[in-house]
């Protein structure tokens, strides 16, 4: 349990509501390791418990491992705690009546009867990284992707690896450094090394690409006179689709209301090509391609979905989806994990 997030979240929940969660037990001795401990919530009247779990950065997947954990304690209150929690994924948690509390005190919490707190301060503490953070930095997160994608990438020269990842030399050792560090990774021999943590560096990435690469990529959304997405599958021309749009194809879950398209190419020249027209409510967004592909990605990609597009690789699919959790998209994003992304970890 990371309990610096626990009581960092309590005293700033004491701080911006002036009410009183504390702590009545913890679970580290506890054959039970499902949950952490439990916090109770008093006023002059009376008090109510709560089960509680503290999660680092959460994550779809850290979600549906609590909930299905808690569903078998129905007559339990529980509550999530974290360091950061995006607002959409604040909004799933109250539709779900989950509730939880960030450690800058932003709070929902409710028994699900006759108690009901909402405070959001409309702030959050930054995300916080041991020592340094290198690897989950803007540079840093172009490596891990490569890596989680293909964990052969470790053991290329770094100047391949560095081609592929769009960033420096210096950035790529940097990052296997402190991936070492952090026991993501091992070392086996002098030039050969291996992940050991790829759930943990996945779950770490989408979390982190979301909220400190994703709005560093230059984006911008059109709109089409054609309202059928589908056309955008027919074009010859170079971009790698993401988004509503990709996940459609590869669930036969989601009916796609938006596309996100990566390319390497001018804005200007691909919209023309395509008829798009900027809008800021369009549904069509150009976006960054931060990555480069090689052959043999290409072909896993399109052997995984058994169709003849050129879609996103689906750990970045799945990071698009999760960055706008609508309860369709968190749904769609938990099939493509485990259809796809799961049979690589």
């Amino acid at each position: 349990m990371e309990k610096d997030i626990l009581y960092t979240a309590l005293e700033n929940f004491y701080q911006t509501s002036n009410l009183s969660l504390d702590i009545h037990s913890l679970s580290e001795n506890s054959i039970d390791n499902d949950y952490d401990g439990t916090l109770r919530l008093k006023n002059e009247c009376n008090s109510v418990d709560f089960l509680f779990e503290v999660k680092q950065r959460l994550t779809l997947s850290k979600i549906h491992k609590t909930q299905k954990y808690f569903n078998r304690k129905r007559t339990k209150n529980v509550i999530l705690i974290s360091d950061y929690i995006p607002n959409s994924m604040k909004e799933y948690l109250r539709n779900m009546q989950l509730s939880y509390l960030d450690s800058a005190g932003n709070a929902f919490i409710t028994n699900k009867r006759d108690l009901f707190i909402y405070v959001e301060t409309n702030k959050n503490l930054p995300l916080a990284y041991k020592k340094s953070n290198r690897a989950f930095n803007k540079s840093g997160l172009k490596v891990v992707y490569q890596i989680l994608i293909d964990e052969r990438v470790l053991n290329k020269p770094y100047r391949y690896i560095g081609y592929i990842s769009k960033v420096s030399i210096d950035t790529v050792r940097r990052v296997i450094k402190e991936l070492l560090r952090d026991k993501y990774i091992i070392q086996l021999t002098k030039k050969k090394y291996k992940v050991i943590s790829k759930e943990r560096l996945l779950q770490e990435w989408v979390t982190v690409f979301n909220k400190v690469l994703r709005p560093k990529l230059k984006q911008q959304k059109f709109t089409s006179l054609n309202p059928n997405l589908d056309h955008l599958l027919k074009k010859q021309v170079s971009y790698s689709i993401g988004g509503e749009l990709a996940a459609e194809y590869l669930s036969n879950f989601l009916i796609g209301e938006n596309a996100i398209l990566y390319t390497e190419s001018s804005f200007i020249d691909l919209a023309k090509k395509l008829d798009l027209r900027p809008s800021q409510k369009g549904k069509i967004t150009l976006c960054e391609k931060f990555w480069m592909e090689s052959d043999d990605d290409t072909k896993n990609i399109h052997s995984m979905n058994q169709k003849p597009y050129k879609f996103v690789h689906p750990i970045l699919l799945y990071a698009d989806l999760l960055d706008n959790p609508t309860s369709r998209n968190l749904s769609t994003a938990k099939i493509i994990y485990n259809t796809y992304v799961k049979t690589i970890l």
